[in-house]
Formats: structure tokens, C-alpha cells, sequence
């Protein structure tokens, strides 16, 4: 017990000396804190603002019900089966090149400029900005591709039809779908983001930008085109049915047309006639006209049978909160970052002298 008595007496004392030893340090201290606070602070304000918003909305499935509801159907074709699971996959299929191409090539509204979105961003952000975003060290490429942007600081798009861009045309594309989604191999944050309460059901979109406008657009033309594409993938089969049906429709009723042109042309260039060929060729015509009545009274019965398990199967898409002007700017306090960045500093050196010290009383002992 006595030896444990002075072993601990003198941790007690060494630790006392490196407190007094740190504590002797305390200007330099204070000027590394002060310095560290002052970077931070100054990098803090320099941060340009930025204008988050989000939208939240549902979709009602009920009127289907069961197993062969739209979530489920739009679940079978990603390999789902629990509902939960489904309404994510609905939410990540904005994450998806297609629904984010056809976000950019909106045309909307700006500064009483109506243009592509993708436009906007480059008039906003400007190329030279985007492509810095993949700059490390200020002067290497994270990527190689984004350096040959800058040779054309003014581009804009000219069409829509992706089908019809050039390597570069895709390459541009490229630098606004990793900006707005990021790129988790260099270490850039995405702008849009997604979450689900599975409790509830309603899924939020995300958005962040340093205009307003364009985080209103992305989100507003975002929305519009993943309820479009989730209601066209749950309702394609029917739909599909509908189309034939109604090109059934419309075929008998072009013939019936016919047929009865025919019968009434018959009648009048043979009024007078009384044969019994010609009696039978009036009796062909006829029943050419009934069967067709018949088939085409069947073809608009099925049509509007098929009309309303479509429409039934037409899933609503319930926006609960639809973002809205204004938007206002969210930037960190350079107060704050300076008094994080000064105890930050702080931190840092009393590490260093602990270490130094330890180092120095090693070298003695020895």
C-alpha cells in the first residue's frame, strides 16, 4: 500500500508539472488560439450564403389496396416487395440521371429570363466556379476531365435532346449533375437530399444553393417529374390495355362506318330492282352492319371498363408542403467560428507541449 501511496503521489506531482510547464506557454498559446479563431473566422464570413428550402409531399395508394397497389407494382420492378422498402425506392429514383436531365432541361423563369435550368446554374455560378469545386491544393485536378471546361467559359446549351449531345455537351452535363448530387470520391457534399418518416409515409426533398430561385427550381420541376414518372410506371400496363382497347374501339367504328355507306349506296343504286341476288347482297350488308353494331357496342363497354380500372389505378401524389418564396439565406456566425477555432487552436498546442514534454523528460532519464 505504501508503494501504491508514492506511486500515486507522484503521478499527482508529474501531472503538476506538465500544468505548470503548459501553463508557462499560455502567450504562445493564446497567439496560436488567436490565430486558428482568426482563419476560421475570416473563412467563416467569406462563406457565401446559401438558401435551403425543402418540400414534402405523399402519395396515396389506398384507393388500389392490398398487394397489387401502384407501390407495389412500381416495387416489383426494383425487386421490392415491403411497402416501406418501396416508398424509399421511390424516393431514390430522383437520384437518378433521368430524373435529374430532365430537371435541368426545364425551362423557367429567372430574372425575367426564361431558359434552361441548366443555363441558369452557369449564368449563376458561372463554369470557372463549378469546375474550382474539384481543384485540391489549389492547383491539381481532382478530376482530369473538368480542366477542358475552361476553355469555354461561356457555354450554354443549346437543345434538350441527350440522344443528340456531343462528348463535351455530356461532359457540361456532368459538371451540374455532380454539383447538385455530389461525387462521394472526391469528398463533395451534395446540394439535394432526401428522407423518409416510414411511420407516416411522407417523403422531404432538400435543396441548397446559393440562389433561391434555383433552389425553388430544382425542387418545384424535381418534384414534378418524379410523380410523373412513379404514376406512369403504376399505371403502365393499364394504360397500355387502354390504348388497344381504344384503337379497337375506333377500327370498328371506321368499318362500321363503311359497311353502312356501303348498305345505304346499295339502296339507293338498286331501289328499284327486286332480285333475289340482289336480295341476298342487301342481307350480306345488313348483317355486316349488325355484327359491327354489335362489336363496337362491346368495344366502348370494355373501354370504359378499362378506363376506370386506370383511372382506379392512378396513385395521388400529395404535395403537404410546397416551397415558396421568400428563402431566406442560412450562413454560420464568424463569431462562433472564431471562438470554436481559437479553442481549437488552443487545444492543438497544449498537445504539442504535453508531447514535447514527455519527449524531454524521456531524453533526461535517459
Amino acid at each position: 500500500m505504501e508503494k501504491d501511496e508514492i506511486t500515486l503521489k507522484e503521478i499527482i506531482l508529474k501531472i503538476g508539472t506538465y500544468f505548470d510547464y503548459v501553463k508557462s506557454k499560455w502567450k504562445v498559446l493564446a497567439v496560436l488560439g488567436f490565430v486558428v479563431g482568426a482563419v476560421m473566422g475570416v473563412m467563416s464570413f467569406l462563406e457565401p450564403k446559401t438558401y435551403p428550402e425543402q418540400l414534402t409531399f405523399m402519395m396515396d395508394d389506398s384507393n388500389v389496396g392490398g398487394q397489387n397497389g401502384s407501390l407495389q407494382v412500381l416495387g416489383n420492378l426494383f425487386g421490392g416487395k415491403k411497402s416501406a422498402n418501396n416508398l424509399d425506392k421511390v424516393l431514390r429514383l430522383f437520384e437518378s440521371k433521368q430524373i435529374i436531365h430532365s430537371t435541368l432541361f426545364d425551362s423557367t423563369m429567372i430574372d425575367g429570363k426564361k431558359d434552361y435550368l441548366a443555363n441558369h446554374f452557369f449564368d449563376k455560378y458561372g463554369i470557372e466556379n463549378l469546375v474550382n469545386n474539384y481543384v485540391s491544393l489549389g492547383f491539381l485536378y481532382k478530376q482530369a476531365w473538368v480542366e477542358q471546361l475552361l476553355d469555354q467559359p461561356d457555354f450554354r446549351f443549346k437543345h434538350k435532346d441527350l440522344d443528340k449531345f456531343s462528348n463535351l455537351e455530356n461532359l457540361y452535363l456532368r459538371l451540374l449533375y455532380q454539383y447538385i448530387m455530389g461525387n462521394e470520391s472526391i469528398g463533395m457534399d451534395a446540394h439535394l437530399s432526401s428522407s423518409l418518416d416510414e411511420n407516416s409515409g411522407i417523403m422531404t426533398l432538400r435543396m441548397s444553393s446559393e440562389n433561391p430561385e434555383l433552389t425553388l427550381g430544382v425542387l418545384n420541376n424535381i418534384y414534378h417529374h418524379l410523380s410523373q414518372f412513379f404514376i406512369e410506371k403504376s399505371t403502365e400496363k393499364y394504360q397500355r390495355t387502354y390504348d388497344i382497347t381504344e384503337f379497337k374501339r375506333d377500327s370498328i367504328l371506321t368499318e362500321l362506318k363503311a359497311s353502312e355507306y356501303r348498305l345505304a349506296n346499295f339502296k339507293d343504286r338498286n331501289r328499284s330492282l327486286v332480285t333475289v341476288k340482289g336480295y341476298l347482297d342487301q342481307l350480306k350488308y345488313e348483317r355486316n352492319v349488325s355484327i359491327l353494331n354489335i362489336m363496337y357496342a362491346s368495344a366502348v363497354r370494355n373501354l370504359e371498363t378499362t378506363d376506370f380500372s386506370l383511372r382506379n389505378m392512378t396513385p395521388v401524389v400529395q404535395v403537404i408542403d410546397l416551397p415558396r418564396s421568400p428563402i431566406y439565406p442560412v450562413k454560420s456566425s464568424w463569431l462562433m467560428s472564431f471562438i470554436q477555432g481559437g479553442i481549437f487552436g488552443v487545444v492543438i498546442g497544449v498537445i504539442i507541449f504535453v508531447f514535447r514534454k514527455v519527449l524531454k523528460d524521456i531524453f533526461e532519464e535517459n
